[in-house]
């Protein structure tokens, strides 16, 4: 039987201009071997934000220059790649049995260097209209 679960989820607010949801989808369908957990953005607006920010179980992602370490027994999943208004990123996921985003401010030639090879894009889907 196949099951569906939240995973990692994260608000992300760049510069006080856009806001965002990020969702980590956990898809299991055990009798076909199939396990996919791909991260959704939903672009929000400030009051959608502050709602949910200020309900209190769901983390504000701040970007950063340089991966944290890992701690052992913990795993750090890229997840794909983002951007917004000419700023780049990487999200990943450190995983230890509750999950946290990590987002890492990249350059756009590395951006564009993923993106070519392949690295899975998350495009935000408009939630403000």
């Amino acid at each position: 039987m196949a099951s569906f679960e939240i995973g990692a989820r994260g608000l992300f607010n760049f510069r006080n201009e856009r806001f965002f949801l990020l969702v980590e989808d956990e898809i299991t369908i055990p009798e076909k071997g199939v396990e996919i957990d791909p991260v959704n953005i939903y672009e929000i607006d400030q009051q959608t934000f502050n709602f949910i920010r200020d309900e209190g179980d769901t983390p504000i992602v701040v970007p950063r220059f340089n991966l944290p370490p890992v701690p052992p027994g913990f795993e750090l999943e890229r997840k794909c790649i983002f951007t917004v208004d000419n700023s780049y990123f990487i999200i990943y996921e450190l995983e230890n049995g509750t999950d946290n985003f990590v987002m890492l401010r990249i350059s756009a030639a590395l951006f564009n260097s993923l993106r070519n090879s392949g690295v899975r894009e998350c495009v935000p889907q408009d939630f403000i209209n």
